[in-house]
């Protein structure tokens, strides 16, 4: 590549032996800092063409390569004070003011604090100084406290009694480390439910983001996720940085929104534990929000692939007056509400399966193949294990098809894979 007269690093190695990588990988450990760029580690290649292609793939990654981390970069830096965020589902959630230091290419001056058992386990005080280093390289987090350079005059901080966005009573719920806010009016968990309602796996609204949330909030022209459709281009028009052409576009994208399936529905409206594929799997069984309301939780719960605590989840949001007045607005502004085709119940041979993918396929892109065992009631998993009923096998398939050959699990192609979902 160099010869044809592309850029390349110049500080690559080819090392015959490991012993020599070890080497090549202790010098840049420090040499690294002298560097015009960040890095956070060594990226080992087998170097033969015809080795990595005996070698081949995992489900995600080259097993000729990997990146091998230097230990994440440590700080030392004080704790000045301790906020609190509170997110979409009311979790409050302690946040560190630190005085700012340099770390891992970046200025930290806050990292996060989790919960009350993270509080209790640190013991940490306003005031304390602080070991931090950002967990993947990207979130800083507070390892450790030096409580012999504890200043006098620190305190402990505690967690508030109330929340600190709209003066409601915050609880602790048995069995969960998070402080909860439960005022469904409360502006945060506002904020964070529509945010999560815009998002591109939700409703995805093109034009409406944070920023322009939290505009919205500020001039009171919305108070719930139903608000949104009410909204007109001239209301826009009076927000900050919202001029005609793009007050028409949020108008339009909002209407488009109209067209969403339900289970894209079901997940915007931000129900805990329940993700975009959960949202998936109950609406099949489930095809109409009337039906998933008046569900027992017995019902819910035997849904495979959906387990106690979000069938709990599920079951007491669908009972809470509020949340059904919420559900009959979205139904008058013209949301999907149902399948479209719920007349025939959908086949589901799969209920009760375990399968898992291997290698490339000939003609289904991997999710393709994911979303047609999900349909039929079947589960995807990762890894091969004795639980795994079916591995369908592609191209190049990795350590799994050993492994599945080992355990006796039944393997299929393409071809018997679409076979078997045949009526």
């Amino acid at each position: 590549m160099q010869n044809l007269g592309f850029r390349v690093n110049p500080h690559r190695r080819l090392c015959p032996s490991l012993k020599e990588v070890q080497a090549y990988y202790d010098h840049w450990s420090t040499e690294r800092f002298n560097l015009p760029y960040m890095t956070d580690g060594v990226v080992v290649k087998v170097n033969s063409l015809f080795h990595q292609a005996q070698l081949g793939f995992t489900q995600k990654f080259p097993r000729w390569a990997i990146a091998w981390k230097y230990p994440a970069e440590e700080a030392v830096t004080q704790v000045q004070a301790i906020s609190v965020n509170v997110g979409r589902t009311g979790a409050l959630t302690p946040v560190a003011e630190l005085a700012p230091v340099h770390l891992a290419g970046t200025t930290v001056a806050r990292a996060t604090l989790h919960n009350r058992d993270r509080l209790t386990a640190l013991n940490i005080h306003i005031g304390d100084t602080v070991v931090i280093r950002k967990a993947g390289e990207i979130i800083p987090e507070i390892l450790r406290v030096l409580p012999e350079l504890r200043p006098e005059h620190a305190f402990k901080f505690q967690m508030p009694a109330y929340c600190p966005e709209c003066s409601q009573p915050v609880v602790q719920i048995s069995g969960e480390a998070a402080t909860r806010c439960v005022n469904a009016s409360c502006p945060a968990i506002l904020r964070g439910a529509l945010v999560h309602w815009v998002s591109r796996d939700a409703l995805d609204i093109d034009g409406v983001g944070e920023k322009l949330i939290r505009r919205m909030l500020q001039r009171h022209l919305v108070h719930s996720i139903a608000d949104l459709y009410n909204l007109s281009g001239e209301q826009l028009q009076t927000l900050e940085r919202t001029g005609e052409k793009s007050s028409r576009k949020i108008v339009a994208a909002i209407g488009q929104s109209l067209a969403q399936p339900w289970s894209r529905v079901l997940y915007g409206l931000g129900i805990r534990h329940v993700g975009s594929v959960n949202a998936q799997i109950l609406t099949q069984q489930f095809p109409a929000a009337d039906q998933l309301a008046q569900a027992a939780l017995a019902e819910i719960a035997a849904v495979h692939g959906i387990g106690p605590e979000i069938a709990q989840a599920v079951y007491q949001w669908f009972r809470i007056p509020a949340n059904q007045a919420l559900i009959e607005r979205l139904r008058t502004k013209g949301l999907q509400l149902s399948c479209s085709t719920p007349t025939t119940p959908i086949a589901q041979p799969f209920v009760g399966k375990t399968f898992v993918i291997t290698g490339t396929l000939p003609g289904l892109k991997r999710e393709e193949a994911k979303d047609l065992i999900h349909k039929a009631g079947g589960k995807v998993t990762g890894s091969v294990s004795q639980n795994t009923d079916y591995l369908v096998v592609g191209e190049s398939p990795g350590s799994k098809l050993e492994k599945a050959e080992e355990l006796s699990i039944q393997c299929l192609s393409e071809a018997e894979l679409l076979s078997l979902l045949q009526p």
